[in-house]
């Protein structure tokens, strides 16, 4: 089990605690902070995605079909 200082009372800590046995700080390597950010990058990209088949391929479709109407 690897171990590395807690960045408040600076005693020892699994690299996979959520709360430092010692001290009690909560999330003292930033877990949450990590999985927020990766969550908002994944959103993004499927926002962008989203945005890309709406622009090249809905909006022709809808021109297209109101033009024949």
């Amino acid at each position: 089990m690897p171990l590395v200082a807690c960045p408040v009372c600076e005693k020892p800590i699994s690299k996979h605690a959520h709360t430092c046995p010692s001290c009690g700080e909560p999330d003292p390597l930033n877990h949450l902070a990590k999985s927020k950010f990766l969550s908002l990058v994944v959103w993004l990209i499927v926002l962008v995605v989203a945005g890309y088949v709406a622009w090249f391929y809905l909006i022709p479709m809808l021109i297209e079909f109101v033009r024949h109407q």
